[in-house]
């Protein structure tokens, strides 16, 4: 197996971090973060969410750790060629807006790593770019 890391730039956010951190922190909310046109299957519950991505394998992710305002960490779950780990950062004010950047680790078959990592990146900046321009508005 071989060990990756595919990370996204930050990017400035367009609403509060405590916003974005909140609405993340929800898996109803997870699929706006994902590309529209790759995503099939989307399902979510209280605890984890699970989709499939049009040439990559389907996957499903638990919240394994918040770190209020800074760090939202997800890990895959019951894939048994695919583990990764998905961390969001943010840096800023809590009530400010500040940056965001989306970064995604594991391990793969280094084949199968060479195959998949064109993927895997677009898929890291697409989620990290649509989480920097949501528009939350607050009620």
């Amino acid at each position: 197996m071989a060990a990756f890391t595919l990370s996204a730039e930050p990017r400035p956010t367009v609403s509060s971090i405590k916003q974005l951190f909140e609405f993340l922190s929800d898996f109803g909310n997870f699929k706006s973060i994902l590309p529209d046109d790759k995503v099939e299957n989307f399902t979510y519950d209280k605890d984890s969410c699970s989709f499939n991505i049009k040439g990559i394998t389907p996957m499903s992710i638990r919240l394994a750790e918040k770190k209020p305002y800074e760090t939202l960490f997800f890990s895959s779950e019951g894939l048994s060629k695919f583990n990764f780990k998905l961390r969001v950062n943010f840096k800023g004010e809590a009530e400010q807006t500040g940056t965001s950047a989306v970064e995604m680790q594991g391990d793969l078959n280094p084949f199968i790593l060479k195959m998949a990592e064109k993927s895997l990146l677009a898929l890291v900046n697409s989620m990290n770019q649509k989480l920097s321009q949501l528009q939350i508005q607050t009620p």
